[in-house]
């Protein structure tokens, strides 16, 4: 039986608001050859290039494939492989879909993309996928943060990291943080929980630390914490065990928890009870990386 491998893709900027949506501002720049709408356009050239160039090579393996556009993945069957081409983001889309699927990350666009977790390239990616197949790729597994609200466990869980926060970005957030046996309220610009492959990127800006890949740890920091006579916080960030809890009451109005970017939101009501902690069970097993 053929191996049966799942392909997440994403749809560029342009591709979105100037081709599919006609976006009438957009599309005014795109006659005046504004330089960053024609950058955009030559963006949409390298991604198209990189995808024709993924399924022509699909089309040499001794695989079954589907394509599946990130905004509307739902597995509903089980695949041998996953693939994501994109960058972080779309790599991050798919990973919420995979438990122990093996998943290996192509970077669309290298000159315009970091994509940290994408070993791949359009060059490399048919060799790199004949190997995957043949479980002959290095293997890095990354741990994931799990989440509970009000007792009830979320099916979502977190590669890179969580942030609480308010709905509008210039209000400051107002909760309480709850660890190791200690509560504090805090008021900050929201929360950030990493995993230890979140903490080079948002966690790192905030005044995190980075750590390895490998590790079975996570980390807190508050984001823009405020300090005046009447808040005088000492849970202050940190790097803690594997089996630590960290819980949040929101204690406003209206809140978010935003997973692994601005793509799922769980909304949050005054006194809401999160807690977070790391999935020790089924890491994400990330192809073709060797940690960092």
């Amino acid at each position: 039986m053929k191996k049966r491998v799942l392909v997440v893709y994403k749809k560029d900027a342009y591709q979105q608001y100037i081709q599919e949506q006609q976006d009438p501002h957009l599309l005014r720049l795109l006659r005046q050859r504004h330089p960053d709408v024609r950058d955009m356009q030559e963006a949409h050239a390298v991604h198209e290039e990189t995808m024709h160039g993924i399924v022509h090579a699909m089309r040499q393996l001794p695989v079954a494939f589907d394509l599946a556009y990130r905004a509307d993945l739902k597995v509903t069957r089980r695949y041998d492989l996953v693939v994501s081409v994109g960058g972080d983001g779309t790599f991050l889309q798919a990973a919420r879909s995979v438990a122990r699927t093996p998943i290996l990350g192509v970077n669309a666009d290298p000159a315009r993309s970091e994509a940290v977790f994408c070993a791949a390239s359009r060059a490399t990616f048919e060799r790199m996928c004949r190997a995957a197949l043949d479980g002959r790729l290095p293997e890095l597994r990354l741990y994931r943060l799990r989440l509970s609200l009000n007792g009830t466990p979320l099916p979502h869980r977190a590669l890179n990291d969580v942030l609480v926060v308010h709905d509008d970005p210039a209000t400051m957030s107002r909760y309480r943080l709850w660890l190791g046996g200690r509560a504090e309220l805090q008021k900050s610009s929201g929360l950030w929980v990493a995993t230890a492959a979140g903490s080079s990127s948002a966690v790192l800006a905030a005044g995190g630390v980075r750590m390895s890949w490998r590790s079975r740890r996570l980390q807190y920091r508050p984001r823009e914490l405020y300090r005046g006579r009447l808040s005088r916080s000492r849970l202050t960030g940190g790097v803690l065990p594997p089996r630590e809890r960290l819980g949040v009451t929101w204690l406003m109005r209206r809140g978010s928890v935003f997973v692994d970017g601005p793509h799922v939101r769980i909304p949050l009501q005054f006194a809401d009870r999160l807690e977070i902690r790391l999935s020790l069970s089924n890491p994400l097993r990330v192809l073709g990386l060797t940690g960092r």
